[in-house]
């Protein structure tokens, strides 16, 4: 995994803002941003973005000409995967329990039946690969 990420936990407006550049598939303006939400003022968006590049979740990954100015394009740091490891990887660190990840995998493939095969044949590609990666 490659986050580098200085906190685990986005607020709601951070993750909106996350969604929608995870959605994007592509690098997007603050404006284009704004367009996509209805939840997240012009004048907060702007220092949201800079705590997301602080703490590693979002990049600045060029610039374009709009009008007289130019203005950054702004992409995802980590992946919606990631994301989710890193709020597993939280609360298995400030846990007082060991986390079962039997019961993890149970409560997934509980609530998304239609997709248990699915889930299963990559628990076993991982598996497979992981045995592969310590034989070296």
């Amino acid at each position: 995994m490659r986050t580098k990420s200085k906190k685990y936990h986005l607020t709601n407006k951070e993750y909106e803002i996350m969604k929608i550049l995870w959605k994007s598939g592509k690098p997007m303006l603050i404006s284009d941003i704004l367009l996509e939400t209805d939840n997240v003022a012009e004048n907060s968006l702007h220092p949201m973005i800079k705590n997301l590049i602080n703490n590693g979740f979002i990049k600045v990954v060029g610039s374009m000409k709009v009008s007289k100015t130019t203005s950054r394009l702004y992409a995802p740091a980590i992946t919606v995967d990631e994301y989710a490891a890193m709020q597993l990887e939280g609360i298995m660190k400030t846990s007082n329990s060991k986390l079962d990840f039997k019961n993890v995998l149970a409560f997934f493939t509980s609530r998304n039946k239609k997709n248990n095969k699915d889930v299963i044949e990559g628990i076993k590609k991982f598996i497979e690969e992981y045995k592969e990666d310590e034989d070296l």
